[in-house]
């Protein structure tokens, strides 16, 4: 499970471990990110998962991987969320739901800007 330390000055995300969803959980882990960062969201990308969170001081969004919630490497970098976003969830969809979805985007953008 991903947990995020919310004492002061720390406020950053940990992982516990258990044998069932009910726990007992283990202590929680050293911290795998900076401080100040919250909203955690967990999706599996083939052998890898992918924690997504937001780093709120840097008003960015972050990200890390991992294959077994013990090492962790940052992709920030290949994170592409919209300005301003805050929390939120990952889940997956197929091909086809994406690309409606960014259709629409685009034709919105198209009419907004002809309406400007």
């Amino acid at each position: 499970m991903v947990v995020k330390d919310n004492t002061r000055p720390n406020r950053n995300l940990m992982v516990a471990f258990s044998d069932s969803y009910t726990g007992p959980y283990t202590a929680p882990s050293e911290p795998f990110t900076d401080t100040f960062v919250e909203g955690p969201s967990v999706a599996k990308v083939g052998n890898e998962y992918y924690i997504y969170f937001d780093a709120y001081r840097e008003m960015i969004y972050g990200s890390v991987s991992t294959t077994d919630f013990i090492n962790f490497t940052d992709r920030t970098q290949e994170v592409s969320i919209p300005v301003g976003h805050k929390h939120g969830t990952v889940s997956k969809a197929p091909a086809s739901v994406l690309e409606n979805l960014l259709n629409q985007t685009k034709d919105n953008q198209s009419t907004r800007l002809t309406l400007q």
